[in-house]
């Protein structure tokens, strides 16, 4: 019985579920994303997504150096995230929608905190860094999504779209492509900021889209040749 649980433990603690929240990540932003844009009930795919996002990232948590606690705040994160997203699905609400915004947007900063801070750890550069710098900047795109919608559902005009009148899932796709554009300093102008919060955290996502590859680049070359001169040592 001990060999099995710790052959569970190991499966759970292993590698696959970065790359499992990554491979979510990409079909969430770069397939659903322009789906749902041309569909105006997408049914259960985004609440299903989400569940197994949620799930891929628990195992990830207890490689932390201070796992218990922030597993136990990401668990809980997530559980409560989750019921939301399922309870907005069933019976949409404003009040629902701002609430599953919320919850899903502390899930996503507790999270890429806790990639950055495995990806930016002391030691050899292997995969998993490289991953989880990838699964980190991917999040940051879905987080300032997530903050542009939570403005957007306080303002209806914070955004100027195309078209107005978006359903909510529409919303929430139209930000995502958004974010990411800003994020990686594209800025083809479809979609502009109106509202000043808006505005702001979109020149902070702009900012932070130019230092973030920089800064880990630099991290990750240091720490590989600090590691080689120990290992030289």
């Amino acid at each position: 019985m001990s060999s099995r649980r710790e052959s569970v433990a190991r499966f759970w603690l292993s590698d696959w579920s970065l790359s499992v929240l990554e491979a979510l990540l990409v079909v969430d932003i770069f397939i659903l994303v322009p789906i749902i844009q041309f569909r105006e009930t997408p049914g259960a795919v985004q609440p299903v997504v989400y569940s197994l996002f949620v799930v891929a990232a628990t195992p990830i948590a207890l490689r932390s150096r201070w796992h218990r606690g922030v597993t136990v705040l990401l668990g809980t994160l997530g559980v409560v995230s989750v019921l939301i997203r399922w309870t907005s699905y069933g019976h949409p609400s404003a009040c629902l929608a701002c609430a599953d915004t919320v919850a899903s947007l502390a899930f996503c900063v507790v999270l890429t905190a806790v990639v950055l801070a495995q990806a930016y750890a002391p030691g050899p550069i292997d995969l998993r860094r490289i991953q989880g710098a990838v699964a980190a900047y991917l999040l940051l795109s879905y987080a300032w999504a997530l903050a542009y919608k939570l403005v957007a559902l306080g303002d209806p005009v914070a955004f100027s779209f195309p078209t107005t009148g978006l359903p909510p899932q529409t919303l929430t796709a139209r930000l995502i492509y958004f974010s990411m554009s800003t994020l990686t300093t594209v800025g083809y102008g479809d979609i502009t900021p109106v509202n000043p919060v808006a505005r702001s955290l979109a020149n902070l996502e702009g900012v932070i889209g130019q230092l973030f590859p920089a800064l880990t680049l630099a991290r990750l070359v240091s720490m590989q040749m600090s590691h080689r001169q120990q290992r030289d040592e």
